[in-house]
């Protein structure tokens, strides 16, 4: 067809194939191009006896991929001198595309693009199926294409609708061994009769590239930036048992960094296997090379070598016929830190479950949850159960009046939100296994190097017994209000009482005083009691004793507990009668005895308290001329009593009183 003779002779063109074309090289130790992020720069190699073009095509595939790959060519796409050379083919052939490309095993790389268009030019490569230079490759021989819309061998290339390819010419590309890795091309977008002239300008500029590539392959140049490297290079080759078994490998070459990186004086390693080398070295530092050897797969590596005390991390690849190449930076301080981090996790996540409290960091603004200790999920009643990942979720409880709390009125909400740097809210939460709980949470605001909130830090605590604690002495506030009140107004009944019957005012100072006295006491027993209860005998003992210093007042009786209302008129009776005893009666003379008696008995079916007061020794008794306070108050009783009596006997002997009450009336918790 038209174009595959320039000046009537003929061209080897690549047969191309409808469709989609597969990968060229299928070698199990170069698979892609694209995980070339570690490869290094070329060294001294030994080249292979058997000529370039005298080896086999699978030969030839896998020894032009390997020579691209050590070349560093893929690495310097892009180059200006490359780049040079391109424009020249644009405008000697008057063409609106050049490309220097370099093939691999699934794409095309251009070291140089002038003219072509976008996504590709900033992609620097495309896949094969977009490759007219691929058969240039293939074949080692020059394509000429004047329509490739026309021609069977190439209509189906997907480079003519994505790169707008019509009209192709290209020269192969070779590197000094003769091994083919690319193409100079030459691309129009419309249909084109290529000359012998244009054939001999292209080869002749490719002349020109190759001779870049042969001085960028300068082993000079490449082993000087090759020892520079501040990563350590090993290339080794694994070394076989009978059976075929990897058990060793040798170092074939190391730079300079290698040395430094593993402590081992230089110069002394090249020939030498890793065995020899290192005798204690892990057996993992053999099998997993040799894994790469045998798989053809490349892989990254941390570990140890336990000789040298030091880690290393980096990345084995298989270059086929035994060889592998390592690349690695030893990474020991990183290692330290990372297990001091670690340990340092540890020692506070220990120290966070440790905590009575519980406790949680939550991230900001997400409010995702990040660390939470066990004692937290225990106050929200989870138990054992998971804690959800928003920490917003956990506190949904209501205030101190029962008003339900809205999601972002919440601490943890406040904080992650950017509303507060800090705050706190008693709230009372709804277990799941019923029942409730109060508790106080708090939080505080974490904050980056530029003020920002990142995170917040909170703390939950149980509060249940402190509430309870408090209601109650809310309580008993109330409660000691209410008594004073009334106990004030007892003080000022007696005072008025008082003021009002004393012939002057000595004496109505010390009756006050003893009586206010006797209240007193009175008090103190009931605080010192039962729920406000009071035993007859503490009550008596208490109101008598200061007018008996010699005990010439008897009590007996059984224990029986009265309120407080009956304890305190008790107490005021018994102070009356031991006053008047005093002044008057049996212990105003020597000799003079009191006997205080009670008992249990019962009338109309009720149980009673019948107390009798009885005086004996004392000067004779007549009944007094006219009534004081105090008369008065004994014959009041026990108030309280609704059945109860007071009886008083002013018998010449002795004076008798005897006082009778319902007993369930005087253990009344009610008070004066």
């Amino acid at each position: 067809m038209p174009g595959d003779t320039v000046a009537g002779k003929p061209l080897r063109r690549a047969c191309g194939t409808a469709g989609r074309v597969p990968p060229l090289f299928k070698s199990p130790a170069i698979s892609s191009f694209g995980d070339l992020q570690l490869q290094n720069r070329p060294m001294n190699e030994t080249r292979p006896d058997t000529p370039f073009e005298a080896a086999s095509p699978q030969r030839r595939s896998d020894a032009r991929v390997h020579a691209l790959m050590r070349s560093g060519l893929l690495e310097r796409t892009g180059e200006r001198q490359f780049t040079l050379i391109a424009e020249h083919v644009r405008v000697m052939l008057g063409v609106p595309v050049a490309l220097v490309t370099l093939v691999g095993s699934d794409r095309q790389f251009f070291a140089a693009s002038p003219g072509l268009g976008e996504p590709w030019a900033g992609r620097g490569e495309t896949p094969l199926d977009l490759s007219f230079c691929r058969h240039v490759v293939e074949e080692g021989a020059p394509a000429v294409v004047p329509d490739a819309r026309l021609d069977p061998d190439f209509c189906h290339n997907g480079a003519i609708e994505a790169l707008g390819v019509v009209a192709y010419l290209g020269v192969p590309l070779r590197l000094p061994g003769g091994e083919v890795v690319g193409a100079l091309a030459a691309i129009d977008s419309q249909p084109r009769a290529w000359s012998d002239g244009d054939l001999e300008r292209l080869s002749s500029a490719a002349g020109l590239v190759m001779g870049a590539m042969t001085e960028r392959l300068s082993d000079a140049r490449w082993r000087t930036i090759f020892e520079q490297l501040e990563e350590a290079f090993i290339l080794g080759r694994v070394v076989r048992d009978a059976e075929g078994r990897v058990v060793d490998w040798v170092y074939e070459e190391v730079n300079r960094a290698w040395y430094t990186l593993t402590g081992i004086p230089e110069g002394t390693v090249i020939g030498r296997s890793i065995r020899q080398v290192l005798p204690q070295i892990e057996a993992e530092w053999i099998d997993d090379f040799a894994v790469a050897v045998e798989t053809g797969q490349s892989h990254r590596f941390t570990r140890r070598v336990g000789t040298l005390g030091r880690w290393y991390e980096g990345i084995v690849r298989p270059l086929g016929d035994d060889r592998f190449t390592v690349i690695f930076l030893e990474v020991s301080d990183r290692i330290e830190q990372e297990e001091a981090l670690r340990n340092n996790e540890a020692r506070v996540r220990t120290l966070v479950e440790s905590i009575p409290i519980g406790v949680l960091l939550a991230e900001a603004p997400s409010g995702r949850l990040l660390v939470a200790n066990r004692r937290l999920a225990d106050l929200l009643g989870l138990g054992g159960g998971p804690l959800p990942t928003e920490a917003g979720g956990l506190f949904l409880g209501v205030d101190e009046d029962g008003r339900p709390l809205a999601t972002d009125e919440h601490p943890l909400a406040r904080i992650v939100s950017g509303k507060a740097d800090a705050a706190s809210q008693e709230m009372r939460i709804t277990l799941p296994e019923n029942g409730s709980r109060w508790i106080e949470v708090k939080g505080s605001a974490v904050k980056d190097a530029r003020g920002r909130t990142v995170a917040a830090v909170v703390t939950v605590s149980d509060i249940e017994d402190r509430k309870r604690d408090d209601a109650q002495r809310t309580l008993l506030n109330h409660e000691l209000a209410h008594r004073l009140k009334n106990t004030l107004a007892v003080v000022q009944s007696i005072a008025t009482q008082t003021l009002r019957g004393a012939p002057d005012l000595a004496t109505a100072r010390a009756s006050l005083s003893q009586r206010i006295r006797t209240l007193s006491q009175a008090h103190d027993i009931l605080l010192a009691g039962r729920r406000d209860a009071g035993s007859v005998e503490a009550i008596l003992r208490a109101a008598v004793s200061p007018h008996d210093p010699d005990e010439r007042i008897v009590l007996r009786g059984p224990a029986v507990m009265i309120g407080p209302k009956a304890a305190l008129a008790l107490a005021l009776v018994g102070h009356e009668l031991a006053t008047n005893a005093v002044k008057y009666g049996a212990l105003s003379v020597p000799g003079g005895i009191v006997s205080v008696t009670w008992a249990l008995g019962e009338t109309e079916g009720q149980p009673i308290l019948d107390l009798l007061w009885s005086e004996a020794g004392g000067p004779p008794v007549a009944p007094p001329q006219h009534k004081g306070f105090g008369t008065r108050l004994i014959e009041m009783g026990l108030p309280g009593s609704t059945s109860g009596s007071v009886a008083i006997d002013y018998a010449p002997a002795g004076l008798r009183c005897r006082l009778e009450a319902q007993l369930t009336e005087l253990q009344s918790p009610d008070e004066v």
